[in-house]
């Protein structure tokens, strides 16, 4: 699985890393945050006010604690997955705003629409985990939003989930409320995504979710990405050196808190529109840095992240299918281990959609199918039926296809797959239009996963405790 897309040899990754290397020891990642830089200075590094500067001694024994594949365990245990294998791991959209309408209206999100995608999250055959912001509820005062976004999530689902790193009394809330349910957390139970800020620098914010979530031995994706143009060179192989180097940055960070805490290694890129000064998503650009996350990822043997299906669109069109795709498929074909944003986005990760959501989850079970390994069973070769039936006979009729036909093919909930007289006739044709009635059915038929009462009552109670 593990087949890189762009062809990155070792001489490339090398030079990558000592630029990256070189950067670390000469200009140094910015660090505002006291208890950090106290941090660094305890352990011999060399800071000039909140610059931190490394030693290539100093990055190697970061990366040596690093686990190279870590399970993440779920409220149902049934839902617990490794990451870092060769399994291929999706979460939802993670903090857009606002939701567009299949008539192309756009309005805030609401804590109803972060209930109703949780909803699908538990019910989706494509995604394993759910993000820490589905979909950003602006009817909630923003202090302590993420605790109604991590109750619904603990409440509405039993798969693994995210934490908040918004900030450090968000990060401290979100392992609280994750003690409630595991009774502790001296094992990885939440996913945790902090990101750099380039140039070559993190927020105070993210570097407080940083040191929580690794006191605490927690999961984190540590990703850096820039605009290229603007907040990091216009070459692509610019933008891999500084985004690289904030990474290995805030890897040693977490090592250095925690040896051991697990680490998942993301990193991105996108151009920005010299017309506009505009972000650009979904780009070829885009997709080249998620082919070589999987490259830079096993040159440091840590498991990778990377975008999902993304788009610039706002409606469920061709550019959207054709821009998701593109990203996915880079993606799934690169051996990335998990891809955030995999449903429901448009716009940047500006906005989200029910209606692409669903779109999004044939696309997700596509990929995944593609990118299963081929069965070579002694009943997959069918030898005997082959020389039963011989140069006569239909497949059809024989038991080896009905046993294996509900679940040997990919089969869309979405895509049409029949003739154009009856495509025709079909009403309606349209898919965000077919899309919206599927999601009414997958909305009716949701069943709330069991929780133990107690637990589901003191999470609520620690929530109105919070918010007094």
């Amino acid at each position: 699985m593990n087949s890189v897309v762009s062809n990155f040899d070792e001489g490339v990754l090398d030079k990558i890393n000592t630029s990256s290397l070189e950067l670390l020891n000469e200009t140094g990642i910015r660090f505002p945050n006291k208890e950090a830089l106290e941090l660094f200075k305890h352990h011999g590094f060399k800071t000039q006010g909140e610059m931190v500067f490394f030693q290539d001694t100093d990055i190697e024994k970061a990366l040596k604690t690093v686990p190279d594949r870590f399970e993440l365990h779920a409220r149902n245990k049934e839902n617990s997955f490794v990451i870092g294998d060769n399994s291929y791991r999706m979460a939802p959209g993670y903090g857009p705003p606002f939701i567009i309408e299949p008539s192309g209206e756009m309005r805030q999100s609401v804590l109803e629409d972060t209930h109703k995608f949780c909803k699908l999250v538990q019910t989706s055959k494509a995604l394993d985990f759910n993000s820490s912001i589905v979909a950003h509820p602006n009817d909630m005062p923003p202090e302590t939003a993420h605790l109604d976004m991590l109750l619904s999530t603990m409440l509405l689902t039993d798969k693994p989930l995210m934490g908040s790193t918004s900030s450090k009394q968000c990060a401290q809330d979100s392992l609280e409320m994750a003690r409630i349910i595991w009774g502790n957390t001296d094992k990885p139970v939440m996913l945790n995504l902090v990101d750099s800020l380039s140039p070559l620098q993190y927020a105070q914010e993210m570097i407080d979710a940083l040191m929580v979530y690794a006191k605490a031995g927690q999961p984190l994706i540590v990703h850096s990405s820039c605009s290229l143009g603007s907040s990091g060179p216009i070459t692509i192989a610019g933008s891999l050196v500084i985004s690289n180097a904030c990474n290995l940055a805030g890897i040693c960070l977490a090592q250095l808190i925690n040896p051991g805490t697990p680490i998942v290694y993301g990193l991105g890129g996108s151009p920005t529109d010299m017309k506009t000064g505009g972000y650009i998503n979904a780009s070829p650009e885009d997709a080249k840095h998620t082919a070589i996350v999987t490259a830079l990822s096993q040159y440091y043997n840590i498991p990778c992240r990377s975008q999902g299906a993304l788009t610039e669109s706002f409606s469920l069109d061709y550019q959207a299918g054709m821009e998701a795709s593109m990203m996915l498929s880079t993606a799934a074909l690169s051996g990335v281990h998990i891809s955030l944003h995999a449903c429901g986005t448009y716009g940047s990760m500006l906005a989200m959609s029910f209606e692409k959501f669903l779109a999004d989850e044939d696309l997700c079970c596509a990929i995944k199918t593609l990118v299963k390994p081929i069965e070579f069973s002694e009943d997959a070769f069918a030898m005997d039926l082959i020389k039963k039936l011989g140069t006569s006979g239909t497949y059809l009729l024989e038991s080896h296809t009905a046993i294996r036909c509900r679940s040997e093919f990919f089969i869309p909930d979405l895509n049409i797959r029949t003739i154009h007289s009856k495509w025709l006739e079909m009403d309606p044709r349209q898919m965000d239009q077919r899309a919206s009635q599927l999601l009414e059915k997958r909305l009716s038929e949701y069943q709330k996963p069991d929780i133990d009462p107690a637990i589901e009552n003191d999470l609520i109670k620690y929530l109105e405790m919070k918010k007094k």
